[in-house]
């Protein structure tokens, strides 16, 4: 606790301002769901971007989130294996994340919670993670946040990208990527391949549980004329996973879940009345299906289970004038999923909504911009939902001082296992959630030093949790979380940077019964991340990371205690040519011995070499 004390009276005394992931002159897209620049958004929003994915060396998403503020991984043992984001204490059902702009959320999974622990990094080229409530934009799940992982795009002329390593526990990566553009075409493809023999995810196992992943990539724009663009995007994966169940034989176990993962888009960008008009068009699919085999019967480790979400959408913005813009959209989606388990007939079910959303942007004097927004959502089985939200940023001094506040309301339609039969409950009604945050930034040293400092507040209605009265689930749970994100990056020289955030995270149980007053499951209240890069005067770049979790408990009433924990990493790169670079890592390079979730075995120090080159 002294360390933590002297951290958070150190962040206090700096001046509130930005983070260096999020200079103000970047594009973001999570917050109207157009392009627009971060200084026009009161919303709190990250960008990790291709550059940043390299100098950490980070081979997995997860890896990248634990460095942003109000984000906190849990895997549940080793590469591959199963991966949840709580953003701002929100649970892992509350995170939206797109792939490309498309839903990929698990719609067999009970909850609906996206798994990480297939997605790596091979060929991402930006991650977008807005934190808080954005129903406005996104409709449901998106109240803790929304996480847009965005393949490499296509470039000016022609880029090609190749990267391989190989490191402890016989973990091989290869990845390639090809993009660029010519006359009216313009594309970008690529795909990547990860093996590992992997550890015992449970701990006390002998048998280790590997993990191979394939992953494709795809994205072209068609120029038909000035004002019309064609927009095709793929996104495919498929995954084995040996895994470890308490359903089977403990940590010995032998099951293994096969799982594919597809999203298409298919689209038309269109501008009217001098290019003041931006329409977009679309029809998305995402489809899943997760096979496990598991030589214990009756384990319910032998499944099959398949989910399709098909959804067409037009979006519009209208830049009325320089101060006014209006935003649009309406959207229809079609979900299904079938599951079975141990041999039996497959339980069907399908779900219909129709959306509506718009809002206004206004700008009324330089350096002012307010928004405000409603949007409708019907469900066929569930009813209907309305959800406003607004927000305010504001410069005084061109960008080098932000302020930001926002109030967002958020979301969660049940999901078909919750809310149909044979075992849901066709009375539940949606999780809501109410948000405010305040935040400031601020750069100084020209711009070579930034601090940032949001204050957040949600308070989340109606959970959806199991009844063990009614056997079935219920809209019994209520939760509060309130806490602070701050942070700073600093840049001296341009061959030095240096980044640090701190997270408070305190995430109640409102709820009446023996749990009211205890603390979210797998929320560490504390976290804190610390990076450093320097590159040599000739040539080598050495960097190191320290990621600081705090205790947390795994069970509701808080009586299963994991204790806090500190990993240590070390990395370099050297150019070997203009095209070429040779680089290696050390992950918990102080061998610490730490537990995310109880009962799941963590990685011990490993190391890393591979080479990377780009033409």
């Amino acid at each position: 606790m002294t360390m933590l004390k002297y951290t958070a009276a150190a962040l206090a005394m700096l001046p509130f301002t930005a983070f260096a992931q999020t200079a103000e002159d970047e594009i973001v897209v999570t917050a109207s769901g157009f392009a627009q620049p971060r200084s026009e958004t009161g919303q709190a929003i990250d960008i990790v971007d291709r550059d940043r994915l390299e100098q950490l060396q980070s081979a997995t998403i997860n890896e990248a989130l634990q460095t942003v503020p109000g984000v906190s991984i849990a895997t549940r043992g080793g590469l591959g294996g199963q991966s949840s984001a709580f953003l701002r204490g929100g649970s892992s059902a509350q995170t939206l994340v797109l792939i490309d702009g498309v839903r990929i959320n698990d719609l067999t999974s009970p909850n609906g919670a996206f798994d990480f622990g297939a997605l790596m990094t091979g060929n991402i080229g930006r991650v977008e993670i807005l934190r808080g409530p954005n129903a406005v934009i996104w409709g449901s799940q998106a109240i803790g946040g929304v996480v847009n992982v965005q393949s490499i795009a296509p470039v000016d002329g022609f880029e090609g990208r190749f990267g391989a390593e190989y490191g402890a526990y016989d973990t091989k990566r290869v990845n390639a990527n090809l993009a660029g553009s010519s006359g009216r075409l313009e594309g970008s493809v690529g795909g990547s391949f990860v093996s590992s023999g992997g550890i015992s995810a449970l701990a006390g196992g002998t048998e280790r549980d590997g993990y191979d992943n394939l992953t494709g990539n795809a994205r072209l724009k068609v120029h038909v004329a000035d004002n019309l663009d064609l927009d095709f995007r793929s996104y495919y994966n498929r995954a084995t996973v040996e895994y470890d169940s308490a359903f089977g034989v403990g940590a010995n176990a032998l099951p293994v879940s096969r799982n594919r993962q597809f999203v298409g888009y298919v689209g038309a960008n269109f501008d009217l009345l001098d290019g003041r008009l931006k329409n977009r068009i679309a029809y998305t699919r995402t489809d899943i299906k997760r096979v496990g085999t598991d030589p214990v019967v009756f384990s319910f480790n032998n499944f099959n289970v398949r989910g399709a979400i098909d959804r067409a959408e037009y979006h519009a913005a209208f830049d009325v004038n320089e101060t006014l813009t209006l935003v649009a959209g309406a959207e229809y989606e079609r979900s299904f999923a079938s599951t079975a388990f141990e041999g039996a007939a497959p339980d069907i079910a399908r779900n219909h909504v129709g959306s509506g959303f718009g809002q206004v942007i206004l700008r009324p004097v330089a350096g002012l911009t307010l928004t405000a927004g409603v949007r409708h959502d019907a469900y066929d089985d569930y009813g209907e939902q309305t959800s406003f939200g607004g927000n305010v940023a504001f410069t005084p001094n061109e960008g080098r001082t932000m302020f930001r506040a926002t109030y967002g309301e958020g979301f969660r339609a049940p999901t078909l296992t919750e809310g149909q039969p044979p075992y849901g409950n066709p009375d539940l009604k949606p999780e809501t959630a109410r948000n405010f945050d305040l935040g400031v930034e601020h750069q100084f040293i020209e711009g070579k030093a930034q601090v940032f400092a949001t204050y957040f507040n949600r308070r989340s209605n109606d959970l959806i949790a199991f009844s063990s009265i009614s056997f079935q689930s219920e809209n019994i749970d209520k939760v509060t979380a309130t806490g602070l994100e701050a942070g700073l990056s600093l840049n001296p020289t341009d061959h030095l940077d240096i980044r640090a955030s701190y997270t408070r995270v305190d995430a109640i149980n409102r709820s009446a019964g023996a749990n009211f007053g205890k603390r979210q499951t797998l929320r560490p209240q504390h976290s804190m991340s610390l990076t450093a890069d320097w590159q040599t005067p000739f040539g080598l770049s050495v960097g190191s990371s320290l990621l600081w979790i705090g205790d947390s408990f795994d069970n509701a009433a808080n009586s299963l205690r994991l204790n806090s924990y500190a990993l240590v990493g070390l990395r370099a790169s050297m150019p070997l040519t203009d095209a070429l670079e040779v680089y290696s890592r050390i992950d918990n390079l102080l061998g610490a011995d730490y537990t995310v979730v109880a009962g799941y075995n963590s990685f011990g120090r490993n190391a890393t070499i591979g080479v990377r080159a780009k033409f």
